[in-house]
This record gives C-alpha cells, structure tokens and sequence, in this order.
C-alpha cells in the first residue's frame, strides 16, 4: 500500500508539472524525498532530488532542505565499526564526502591463500581491510620475496587505482579477510559531486602505504633490468583484439629503453582516455642509435603497463617486451644521439 501510495504521487508529480504548477510539484517532491530518505532507499531519494531541482532550479529551499535530510540520513546508516576502523580517513572528510566514499564502497571476503592482487597484472580496485591478515609479495628473478604483513585498517592497491599500473607486488590473504572496495570508475562520478575528495584520498592513501614504505626502507629495486635514458621520437598504434591496426598512428617522446621495455611520454588532456591504454596492445616504431653512427629499424609488438601522469599534462606510458632483449642489445645504444622515426635517415 505504502509504495502503491508513493507511484501514485509521483505520478501526481508529472500531472502538476504538465499543468504548468510547479509550486504543488516542488511541495510533493520534497515530501516523497524525505520520505525516501526515512526508509534509506536513498538511490530513489537522490533521483527525485535531481528532478526537484530540474523541476525548479529556484526552489532553494526545498533543494537544500531535503539534500540534507538525505545526507543526514546516510549518516546515520554509515556502520558505526567500519567508521571506527577509518576514523583517521573520515575524520578528514566532509560529511558529505564521508557518505559518497562510504556509500561508493563495495564489500568483498577473500579465504585464506585466495589472491587478492597479482604482481603484474591489472587491477581497478582500492581496497580497505576491516577484518584478517594479508601478505605482500614481490617476486624478483624468481623468487618470492615477503615484503609487509597488513591487517585491520590497512588499505591495499595505492599504485595501481591511482597511478594506472600494473600490480608491483602481489597481496595474498593469510586468514578470512573482510574488505571494502572501491572501483575506478567512482573518480569521475565524484569530479561532480564532491571534487576534492579524490585529492584527499589520495593523499590519505599514499601516507598510509606501507607496501612502499616497507619496499623502500629495504632498499628493494623492483625494476630487474638497466634502463638507458634515450631521446627522440616514437610512432605508436593501438591494436585491437585480433592484433589489428586501430585507427591512426600516434607520436610519443621516448624516455628510456631496457631490456624488458620501454617508456615514452604523450600529451593528452584527459586522464580517463589515458587510463584506458592501461593493458592494451600497442605496435610502436622508431630507429634506435646504435654504436659506429647505425640504426637499428624497431618494430614491435608491446604491452602497456603503466600510464602514469606527469606535469603540464604529460604521461608517462610504460611498455612492456613480449620477449627481453639480449644484453649486447642494450650495451650497443648510442644514448647519445637522438632516435629517429621510422620514415627518416
């Protein structure tokens, strides 16, 4: 009866707004939004929210008024443990930043021994330990290195939600292990809603990043390979799933080259579309600078890995060889002169 009741006053809603009476839309709107709100069904309650406001974008008063109410509500339903755990985190938080991070979170267990993150491997999600024990690994030329234990309030996948890369290490639940996650696609829904809680998560998150902490303090190298510093220019072509040509070539500026693979830098004003080379196959040419003044014609077939942003819209993309090159390869680079395009002498 009770939700019958509500149709059919939305309904009235639609019939006051097609008879021009907006005030009587506005009123009811506001009422059904409370209501919603009451019973925590707070998707319905953002939505008439949104269409009280393109109802009437002057009806401030009941626009703020119920957006408060819904606020209020949410935090009344955030659990009490979870919110003790990350006291630190949303103590720094607006209540309104505090309710879409909580609100945004998803929840996951993982059993003893299940892989949580692969060392290598793409991984869109932060997540948050409320209850268990994990393990960090790094695994270098083959053996498996333990890097950090993390518990209860720790939190996990810093590098890869943040800075696009690959997983560096590995994560492995050593008990029943209780998270809560967030996927990547939450950052642009908040650019809207609440644009500096992004910044304030982050900062949050890399200040409590005991992986790298922990990999730093014991002087860990996690690249296996020398990397020669390398200038020049870099034509590039993303490929579908077959391995085919997508569209037209692009020109990157190269940073460095090692027997694993490679690093350039592109220009691009979207942070999202950049993101989205992450994993992705790419076919990149240039001439590399040999000794005795030759070139060697590259063409290749790489994996991206890493997109990571710079300054003044800059990324830095890392590639990945699908087979090393030999050492005598590298130790023949004449870092000194500049790599050349394809199509030049």
């Amino acid at each position: 009866m009770g939700e019958n009741d509500k149709a059919a006053r939305e309904t009235q809603v639609n019939e006051y707004i097609r008879g021009n009476d907006m005030d009587a839309a506005c009123k009811l709107l506001s009422d059904l939004i409370v209501e919603y709100a009451r019973e925590k069904n707070f998707a319905k309650a953002e939505a008439l929210h949104e269409k009280l406001y393109a109802t009437d974008p002057m009806a401030l008063t009941q626009i703020v008024r119920t957006g408060e109410i819904i606020e209020e509500e949410k935090s009344e339903s955030v659990d009490r443990e979870h919110l003790e755990i990350w006291s630190g985190l949303y103590d720094s938080l607006s209540t309104a930043e505090g309710n879409a991070l909580y609100y945004s979170m998803k929840s996951k267990m993982f059993q003893a021994g299940e892989p949580i993150m692969e060392q290598g491997k793409l991984n869109s999600r932060l997540y948050f330990i409320n209850k268990g024990e994990v393990k960090a690994l790094f695994n270098q030329n083959g053996k498996e290195n333990l890097i950090k234990l993390l518990g209860v309030g720790d939190i996990m996948g810093q590098e890869p939600f943040f800075s696009a890369t690959v997983c560096t290490v590995s994560i492995v639940a050593l008990s029943s292990v209780k998270t809560m996650y967030l996927e990547i696609d939450v950052l642009k829904k908040w650019k809207n809603e609440v644009p500096a809680l992004e910044s304030k998560l982050y900062d949050y998150s890399f200040k409590n990043d005991l992986v790298k902490k922990e990999l730093e303090s014991k002087n860990i190298d996690r690249r296996s390979d020398k990397r020669v510093n390398l200038s020049g220019t870099v034509l590039f072509q993303l490929l579908d799933k077959s391995g085919n040509p997508l569209g037209k070539g692009y020109k990157g500026e190269l940073s460095d080259l090692s027997a694993g693979g490679i690093s350039f830098i592109i220009k691009s004003s979207k942070k999202e579309t950049v993101r989205m080379l992450l994993g992705r196959r790419l076919k990149v040419s240039f001439k590399l600078p040999m000794k005795h003044n030759a070139y060697h014609n590259i063409e290749q077939l790489m994996t991206v890995i890493a997109a990571q942003p710079q300054v003044f819209d800059d990324y830095s993309i890392h590639l990945k060889f699908d087979t090393k090159w030999a050492q005598k390869m590298i130790e023949d680079i004449d870092a000194s002169r500049v790599a050349v395009k394809p199509d030049q002498g």
